[in-house]
């Protein structure tokens, strides 16, 4: 997961260890629960336990050399169990899907163009100063924030499926941002 989502955001490992606790701490109301409670208070589970028929009994095994074959050699999963297809490949396929479907441009010019918007924002006249010379991470956020909406702000005529798809949606703008930070720190 870490290769195709960015672990730098810090948000999402605050939201991650606040519902790590919360979740528990919440109370599930279940209308079903005193049918469930009924069901198992009428039935006796002592009338199923195993009886000790014999004290001191042993099992004898067979001396010889055997082997013991798996059960199941090859384990397939539940849902699509004939395709013989390459996880990875399926993993960044729905990655695509799910991230660049609005965005109509084929991976290489995607990726010309990640690059050209990734020089625009280094080219802004704040960028050194705001963001690469910024000691305060919370500051050089803000700022970097602000130099991507402005040249983004420029960039909207010529990229006019990409805005669109960052004004949009919100989910795909953070990691859109992310990955540009990498590219400029590289």
């Amino acid at each position: 997961m870490a290769s195709i989502m960015p672990y730098e955001v810090v948000s999402w490992e605050k939201l991650f260890w606040f519902l790590k606790f919360l979740i528990p701490k919440l109370i599930i109301a279940d209308p079903q629960q005193d049918a469930l409670d009924e069901l198992l208070n009428a039935v006796d589970l002592s009338t199923y336990g195993l009886e000790r028929v014999k004290l001191n009994a042993s099992i004898g095994l067979d001396a010889s050399v055997t082997e013991v074959d798996p059960q199941n050699p090859k384990p397939r999963g539940a849902h699509g169990g004939d395709k013989d297809g390459d996880s990875l490949d399926d993993i960044i396929e729905s990655f695509n899907k799910r991230w660049f479907q609005g965005w109509e441009a084929t991976p290489d010019e995607q990726r010309v163009k990640l690059i050209q918007l990734a020089q625009k924002v280094a080219a802004h006249p704040d960028f050194k100063e705001k963001y690469e010379e910024n000691a305060d991470a919370q500051n050089r956020e803000i700022a970097f924030n602000k130099i991507f909406d402005e040249v983004m702000g420029k960039q909207r005529r010529n990229e006019l499926d990409l805005y669109r798809l960052l004004s949009k949606d919100a989910s795909f703008k953070v990691p859109m941002m992310e990955t540009l930070k990498r590219l400029l720190r590289a």
